[in-house]
């Protein structure tokens, strides 16, 4: 029974790794960079979630309509900073040596950090959603209302960015620019704006992810490179380009790393993930799903 209960947990967990992850394998497949300021972008969605709670009622707490209702604004704000980030710094260092897009956004993540505590201080902050009764039993295991209420938020994040890259003209274009940046600017594809929107799209589901992750764990300024380390081992597992294997990869890693934490202790999690990672890029390189960068955005 135990057992089960820490697989439900990282379930329930993973599908947030997996909101977060796809976000930064749209990137790697479309922009053909690794973003490192990826993680902040979850920061800055949990803490604007927590600002406009605070506005709206006076503390971070509120009632689960009420959180639900900042996420939209979470969205449309962080799409705004991340397509203003690539339009201004990141599109010049596309297509040049991958140690210099890695030390942009490297610098990107340590600029926004450094703003975050100025502006909000290091003290670690929560949202409060108010429950009468904050856990459930099923089936003899303890599941809280709020991480299921994310769970979901999480995979209708996933979901949405999954069929608009699928069924919208500006996906099929996202799409096109990931396979054939040339091609596809000959057919009269914008490709600095297509990437500058994919960008945005990567940084509004992150922060999505983050309003939610701010409901079930604390909030700091310094979370942003445990959320890029994370999305980086879940798209590798699930293989670079595919949507189905980064929640693959997400919902994985999210189990492993409450077995681990339940059954050992919860300061191997990152070690034991990193190790599958290493056994799986030497079985399987191109991941569980990939196909190389092309595969299914």
């Amino acid at each position: 029974m135990a057992i089960a209960q820490f697989v439900v947990n990282g379930l329930l967990v993973g599908a947030l790794f997996a909101a977060v992850a796809v976000g930064f394998a749209l990137i790697w497949g479309v922009v053909d960079i690794i973003n490192l300021a990826h993680g902040e972008m979850v920061m800055l969605g949990g803490y604007t979630a927590y600002w406009l709670l605070s506005i709206a009622t006076g503390t971070a707490e509120g009632s689960v309509l009420l959180f639900l209702a900042t996420i939209p604004v979470v969205v449309g704000v962080l799409f705004v900073v991340g397509y203003v980030l690539q339009r201004t710094l990141v599109s010049r260092v596309i297509g040049t040596d991958i140690f210099l897009t890695l030390l942009v956004t490297f610098g990107i993540s340590i600029a926004i950090q450094q703003l975050a505590i100025q502006a909000w201080t290091a003290n670690p902050r929560s949202i409060q959603v108010a429950f009468a009764d904050p856990s459930m039993v099923v089936g003899g295991l303890v599941v809280p209302k709020m991480k299921v209420v994310a769970f979901a938020g999480a995979i209708v994040l996933t979901a949405i960015l999954y069929l608009f890259l699928q069924r919208t003209r500006t996906g099929r274009a996202i799409r096109a620019v990931s396979q054939n940046p040339e091609a596809a600017a000959l057919v009269g594809i914008d490709v600095e704006h297509t990437r500058a929107v994919t960008f945005g799209i990567s940084s509004a589901v992150a922060g999505g992810a983050g309003a939610f992750i701010a409901t079930i764990l604390n909030i700091q300024p310094q979370m942003g490179l445990i959320y890029t380390l994370k999305s980086f081992v879940i798209v590798v597992f699930g293989g670079v380009g595919s949507i189905p294997g980064a929640l693959t990869g997400g919902l994985l890693l999210g189990v492993v790393e409450e077995l681990t934490a339940g059954l050992v202790s919860s300061q191997w999690t990152l070690a034991v993930s990193f190790t599958l990672l290493i056994v799986l890029l030497v079985v399987k390189p191109k991941g569980l799903f990939g196909t190389g960068a092309d595969n299914e955005h």
